[in-house]
């Protein structure tokens, strides 16, 4: 039985916390002192700690790619004749399939042919998969680098070669777990997907990125594969198995996208059988909704085919599916995320506009089921087609309970950041507002309204802020952004911006010394004119012990050479000057 500390049971401020999950790394040493030496294929003790070292070693990092480069070298030469027993390890595929984005053509041509010596057991594997899937991914970029070489037709030969395999047998790997993996890797990979690569095989690393001709024409025979996968799931009698299952439904969502780029008519044709004999089948008049919107494989397939529709299609499944019904979508927890890809793949002004009317007088009840990013999404339409933007502030405010009485409008900043109604009898405290957890989604609609045609009224509301209560938003982890969209917005003007650089005169130090105030610092320095800098460098240079010794203030001091204008102001106005204007030069010829 496991032991628990009282301490981190019992206690208020422990009670809801999850105890953090052991690492892979963790678990495998774990185990390896019980004498288990990870799942899969049998691997001796002494082979099993080698590889646990490795995952160590590799955590820890190098100093140089050429120690990289030489650490992976060493440890595939391990491999040698046991490349398939150290696949089918737990451990063994761990290292393996981290390893293999840095192995060089000779160790990764070993692996494809070991591997396709006898494909359909591994196919299916647990572990070997995984090395399986990282080689056709690696392959796939490797057969689109800029400059081909003698080695690009052995990796063509391999992708070509595992997705004819996984197609003549689709009948038995697009159900299992492993098989269907890689399926959507080969079609992610045939179509240059590069996004949609969701299990990167070493972390934070690209494979030959900056090399990849991202806008190359696809290979014709990788296209030919796509359509002929898709022609074959079209017909196939267990379509509407497909669409219902998540496993399936997933394979189906990287072939639409596949289908995209690879042919426009096959997709048409996707597009229709679904919505015509899955998303709508069976819909009767009680109210209930279409059984697009019933499952979770259902809706991510919907979701897709909202996201790869051209104007016609997204026209019939914005009429047969969304039209009358978004409210109460954008209402329910399954269904809103429908609502937000609808809005966002919506760039018809007509049909934009239909969907905001169906929402803006409903915010508050959006709001209250706990869906503020239906909102965000919104906003984010209403900025990229000019559409609706002053009835998405007039709803906003009404709905925030900052239209009227116009004095309420002042607390307009607040009220979005926290997205909740403003109370004037029990007003919340702005004490702890540079500590306080403001909504992402309300600070994030913030700084898009800021970027609106006529951001007047935001603009007011900021400017009409307490010099203290800005100074601790600016402070704030997500505060600071919403300076910097002000000051860099096309639609502020610049007086408006002046004006927020001088109101926060006299609070220069204090943000300078802070995390967040920093970011906030620089924006607002950056658009400050030479007599507003002046003025900011004489606050910072007035003792100035505190705030330049702090972790963040010494790189502000040393970002505006506080210095040099200490020792000589007349110098440092001159220099700063010579320094600004080639900035100036290049803005105006990139412009």
């Amino acid at each position: 039985m496991e032991i628990i500390n009282p301490q981190d049971s019992t206690t208020p401020n422990n009670r809801n916390k999850r105890k953090r999950k052991k690492t892979f790394l963790q678990n495998a040493k774990k185990y390896a002192k019980k004498g288990y030496y990870g799942r899969g294929s049998h691997m001796d003790a002494d082979t099993y700690q080698y590889f646990v070292r490795i995952l160590e070693a590799y955590k820890e990092g190098f100093e140089s790619n050429e120690d990289r480069d030489a650490f992976v070298e060493n440890v595939f030469e391990q491999t040698i004749d046991k490349e398939i027993e150290c696949s089918c390890n737990q451990v063994g595929c761990r290292v393996i399939e981290t390893l293999l984005p840095f192995a060089n053509d000779q160790v990764l041509q070993r692996f494809m042919n070991k591997f396709s010596e006898d494909l359909r057991p591994l196919s299916k594997d647990r572990f070997a998969s995984f090395v399986l899937q990282a080689l056709v991914s690696i392959a796939c970029r490797k057969t689109h680098l800029k400059e081909s070489n003698e080695n690009t037709c052995t990796y063509e030969t391999f992708v070509v070669k595992i997705s004819k395999f996984l197609l003549n047998n689709l009948e038995d790997y697009a159900w299992d777990n492993f098989g269907n993996r890689i399926i959507r890797t080969c079609f992610s990979g045939l179509a240059q997907i590069v996004e949609d690569q969701k299990r990167p095989h070493a972390k934070g690393v690209k494979i030959d990125n900056h090399e990849i001709a991202l806008d190359a024409p696809l290979k014709p025979e990788f296209v030919e594969i796509v359509k002929e996968y898709g022609e074959r799931l079209l017909v196939w009698p267990q379509f509407s198995q497909l669409c219902s299952l998540e496993l399936t439904s997933g394979m189906l969502q990287v072939l639409l996208k596949a289908l995209k780029k690879c042919d426009n008519n096959l997709l048409k044709k996707y597009l229709k059988k679904l919505l015509n004999e899955h998303f709508l089948k069976e819909s009767d008049e009680n109210n209930t909704l279409p059984p697009g919107f019933m499952s979770t494989s259902m809706l991510m397939l919907l979701e897709t085919c909202l996201q790869v529709a051209g104007k016609k299609d997204f026209n019939a499944y914005w009429e047969k599916l969304f039209c009358g019904r978004v409210l109460k979508l954008a209402c329910m927890r399954s269904t809103n995320f429908a609502v937000q890809k609808l809005i966002g793949c919506c760039y018809n002004k007509e049909q934009f506009d239909s969907i905001f009317e169906e929402l803006h007088n409903n915010f508050q009840e959006i709001l209250e089921k706990g869906h503020p990013a239906v909102l965000l999404a919104l906003c984010e339409g209403c900025k990229r087609l000019s559409s609706k933007q002053g009835a998405f502030f007039q709803s906003m405010m009404k709905c925030l309970n900052c239209l009227e009485p116009e004095e309420n409008q002042n607390r307009f900043t607040l009220a979005m950041c926290r997205l909740r109604p403003f109370d004037p009898t029990s007003p919340v405290s702005d004490e702890n507002l540079s500590k306080e957890k403001l909504n992402l989604q309300g600070a994030l609609m913030l700084q898009r309204m800021l970027e609106f045609n006529k951001p007047i009224k935001l603009v007011n509301s900021i400017l009409s802020m307490d010099p203290d209560v800005l100074k601790m938003l600016f402070s704030n982890s997500m505060g600071s952004h919403i300076v910097d969209s002000y000051m860099t917005s096309s639609f502020v003007g610049e007086r408006s911006r002046e004006r927020l650089i001088w109101k926060m005169k006299g609070k220069y130090q204090e943000l300078a010394s802070s995390k967040f105030g920093s970011r906030s610092f620089e924006a607002l320095w950056n658009a400050a004119t030479m007599k507003a800098k002046l003025s900011i460098m004489e606050e910072l240079g007035h003792k100035d012990g505190a705030w330049s010794n702090s972790e963040y203030g010494k790189i502000i001091a040393g970002k505006v050479n506080l210095v040099m204008f200490k020792r000589n102001k007349e110098n440092w106005k001159n220099s700063y000057g010579k320094e600004a204007k080639p900035e100036k030069m290049l803005e105006a010829i990139l412009k």
